[in-house]
Parts: C-alpha cells; sequence; structure tokens
C-alpha cells in the first residue's frame, strides 16, 4: 500500500466514523411531569459543559444530609443571559423550582432559583413575575 492511499484511506474512515453524541436528551434524565422545589445549601459549583451543575445539600426527614444534583444550561447558554460561575456561590441557601430527575434520581432541571436574599434568577434570562 502507498504511504498517500494509506493516509487517504485513514482519512476517509475518519470522516466515515460516526461520532458518540455526548449530548442526551432532556427526557433521558429528566421528568416532563414530575416539577417541584428542594431548599438546600449550594455545596459545589461545576461551571462547566455540557451542564452547569449545582450540588445542593438537603436534610431528610431523619436530619440526615443528602445530596441533590441540580443542572441547568450550558455555561455559554448563560453567560449570554448575564449569569456567571458567582451567580450561585457556595454556601448560598436557595430554593430550586424544577423538573425532577426521572426513576426517584435526587436530580433536577432548574427553571428557576430564590436566593435566601430574595433575588430571584433563571437560566431563560426571563423576569420572574412580580
Amino acid at each position: 500500500m502507498s504511504y498517500r492511499f494509506g493516509w487517504t484511506l485513514l482519512t476517509v474512515a475518519a470522516l466515515a466514523t460516526p461520532r458518540a453524541g455526548a449530548h442526551h436528551s432532556f427526557a433521558a434524565e429528566f421528568s416532563y411531569d414530575q416539577r417541584g422545589t428542594i431548599t438546600g445549601e449550594v455545596v459545589e459549583v461545576h461551571f462547566v459543559n455540557p451542564h452547569a451543575r449545582y450540588f445542593i445539600a438537603l436534610e431528610d426527614e431523619n436530619g440526615n444530609e443528602i445530596l441533590w444534583d441540580a443542572q441547568t444550561r450550558s455555561p455559554n447558554a448563560l453567560f449570554a443571559i448575564g449569569w456567571n460561575k458567582d451567580t450561585i456561590r457556595v454556601g448560598e441557601r436557595v430554593t430550586i423550582e424544577g423538573n425532577f430527575g426521572r426513576d426517584k434520581a435526587r436530580k433536577i432541571w432548574i427553571l428557576e432559583v430564590r436566593k435566601a436574599s430574595g433575588e430571584t434568577v433563571r437560566p431563560t434570562g426571563e423576569e420572574p413575575p412580580p
């Protein structure tokens, strides 16, 4: 096999190989029908792709700490509406409204965040109603 033919074959094979999709459907992880709120303290922030994530510590009915994974849009989409990595900070007490995770997973897709300070933020950039 000639050198040029080998590179051509390798290039064609690389271009023809389907890409593994890193993204997934909303419905694979979250329920359209199960919405609600959680209230707790932000203990960790991951402002990275593919979704910004906030880990929220709550107490269950026995006083045990449980951790929830609150997810939202990509950092680039959030930057476009004025959010940054400090919009929601570690140590803040928040109430998050959103779509719960499927199969009783401790996840929530953020629709709105109400901070203890009274500020409300939405990852869509919409203003909350008065």
